[in-house]
């Protein structure tokens, strides 16, 4: 007999993968993720041209769609609470730099939008991308799981000391 889990996300003890990254290497693969989906949009749509700026705006909504997330500062660290119920479960992998995370894994597969008509199978990864206002650690990230919820806890960057400025006679 399987246990049902009632609206989990994760299952009890599972890791969520964490990869120190720069923030333009993120956005490097965002943008190459949108970019493949585009072309799989035009693709499928007969291969239409004049219409790649719709195609690409398509593929930017079906991969990187927002995130319902609250921020708290605790602390000398950042706390960050995000709905990953739109992540197949396993599939989580947060990228981390000094000023931004990216949530990302495969979709969930048990909805059907309706704005992906005649463009075949969804993407194979989405994402979600969060700028912080604070830097942080990324060799100082914990993540965990709470039901379909993710909380990530990341420690503000040591303060670099001020520099005194001195009044110089001319």
């Amino acid at each position: 007999m399987r246990a049902k889990r009632d609206g989990k996300h994760s299952s009890a003890g599972e890791k969520v993968k964490l990869t120190i990254m720069a923030a333009d290497e993120q956005t490097r693969r965002v943008q190459e993720a949108v970019a493949r989906r585009a072309f799989e949009i035009f693709e499928r749509g007969g291969s239409t041209p004049w219409h790649e700026l719709e195609d690409w705006r398509q593929a930017e909504r079906e991969l990187a769609s927002p995130l319902c997330y609250g921020r708290m500062a605790v602390g000398d660290s950042l706390w960050v609470g995000a709905d990953v119920a739109a992540f197949s479960e396993g599939t989580v992998e947060i990228w981390v730099a000094p000023r931004k995370i990216t949530i990302c894994g495969k979709p969930r597969l048990d909805g059907v939008d309706a704005h992906r008509k005649n463009v075949g199978p969804g993407p194979e990864i989405i994402f979600h991308v969060l700028d912080l206002s604070v830097e942080v650690d990324p060799s100082h990230v914990t993540a965990k799981f709470n039901g379909s919820s993710l909380e990530i806890l990341l420690r503000r960057a040591p303060g670099k000391p001020r520099q005194e400025t001195q009044a110089v006679a001319a």
